[in-house]
């Protein structure tokens, strides 16, 4: 790919962190930062510029609509945030018709590009890009449970005393209440999860798993609660994505794209591992799930599927 177009539509706190991840991950992409209040992508773009004078990026611009022209990728992260007492799904209608209405412009202006979808409901609203877009499945990536699994590898990690990266273990569905964790499938250190509790003589019953399945949902109330809003984890899922798809590396990530079926529901956006390279997200094989995952996933397919109707009788 020659010298990678990076657009990130919405230059709040996700946007502007997600550029910042983007040009530390791609020192060479040009990174276009849009936003309804240009003021506000351009406080970011000069902030960012200072940043970036000390190990010599400078390729961030604060743009329009015209600026997305032959991007490669386009990072949507515009929309309006959950409140308290709301939950992700809440936000369907009104972000359905942002997403909607940024797609609607960008996508004759870039028809190359692949989407990345951090705006939430990211799952439903990955669904509305696809449609919207008349793109590929693989080319429009929700960025799902990527950073629910990224959560959990941070959980199991300080609880067996391993480094997170030793963890092979995946938060997969909606991104959202209803999502599970693939037990069975979890390996540690290079063993199934099971045996590695066996042999260092550790214990992760029933109870403890169901634990850590609600800190999993519960982490982005806390760091709220702490510091108002939740920014970084995303911004660098978004980055890593974004790095993925520019070096071509068929990296694994828990993302979503509209999948053909899941678990007996049709044409649903829900996250499963996916290879993530330089024409998008792709499945490489269905996981083995056992009797109460495949159900869990089903339910959760379900919720999303009922949503995502909802979103599109609303455009």
């Amino acid at each position: 790919m020659r010298q990678p177009k990076i657009v990130i539509v919405g230059a709040g706190l996700v946007g502007g962190s997600a550029a910042l991840f983007c040009a530390l991950a791609l020192p060479s992409a040009r990174i276009v930062l849009i936003d309804v209040e240009k003021v506000r992508a351009e406080g970011q773009t000069l902030d960012l510029a200072h940043a970036a004078a000390f190990w010599g990026h400078d390729r961030f611009v604060a743009g329009e609509d015209e600026d997305a022209r032959d991007a490669d990728i386009i990072v949507i992260t515009a929309g309006a945030g959950v409140k308290p007492g709301q939950t992700r799904l809440d936000l369907i209608e009104i972000n359905s018709k942002i997403v909607g209405g940024i797609v609607d412009r960008l996508a004759p202006l870039a028809p190359e590009a692949i989407y990345i979808v951090a705006a939430n409901p990211c799952d439903i609203l990955a669904h509305v890009a696809y449609v919207r877009s008349g793109v590929s499945r693989e080319r429009v990536i929700s960025t799902g449970t990527s950073l629910d699994t990224a959560r959990l590898r941070t959980l199991l990690a300080d609880r067996l005393n391993v480094v997170a990266p030793a963890i092979h273990a995946y938060v997969v569905g909606e991104h959202g209440e209803s999502a599970l964790i693939h037990w069975s499938g979890a390996t540690v250190a290079d063993m199934p999860l099971e045996i590695f509790l066996t042999r260092t003589g550790k214990e992760m019953g029933a109870a403890s798993r169901d634990l850590i399945l609600r800190s999993v949902h519960e982490s982005a109330k806390q760091i709220k609660e702490g510091k108002g809003a939740t920014h970084y984890g995303i911004a660098s899922a978004v980055g890593r994505i974004c790095h993925a798809i520019v070096t071509d590396s068929n990296l694994i990530l828990s993302v979503g794209v509209v999948q053909a079926e899941v678990e007996g529901v049709a044409d649903v956006c829900v996250s499963l591992p996916m290879s993530i390279n330089g024409a998008g997200a792709h499945l490489l094989a269905y996981p083995e799930f056992d009797v109460t995952e495949r159900e869990a996933l089903q339910r959760s397919a379900g919720i999303v599927k009922a949503a995502t109707a909802t979103a599109l009788k609303s455009l």
